[in-house]
């Protein structure tokens, strides 16, 4: 059975990690919004990867990063499964 709701990869810029503890922080917050199935944090490129229903806003994303109080995030690209 297929999924009903469209996935799309949502490509963010992440500021403020410094180690990778920064990394776990980031993508328990990604992860905690709803629609999204998983995120894949990159403390080198200071990135991220959004897999997540096409509805997602990138804002949502972003505003749960800052929630953390130590980052911040923005979305870069937003591409489907399909690309």
């Amino acid at each position: 059975m297929t999924n009903p709701d469209p996935i799309v990869y949502i490509d963010l810029g992440v500021g403020g990690m410094t180690c990778d503890d920064c990394v776990v922080h980031v993508t328990n917050a990604l992860e905690s919004v709803p629609g999204v199935e998983g995120a894949t944090v990159d403390f080198a490129t200071r990135s991220a990867v959004v897999v997540a229903r096409a509805d997602v806003e990138g804002s949502a994303l972003a505003q749960a990063v800052r929630a953390t109080g130590q980052y911040n995030a923005f979305e870069r690209r937003r591409r489907s499964e399909h690309a």
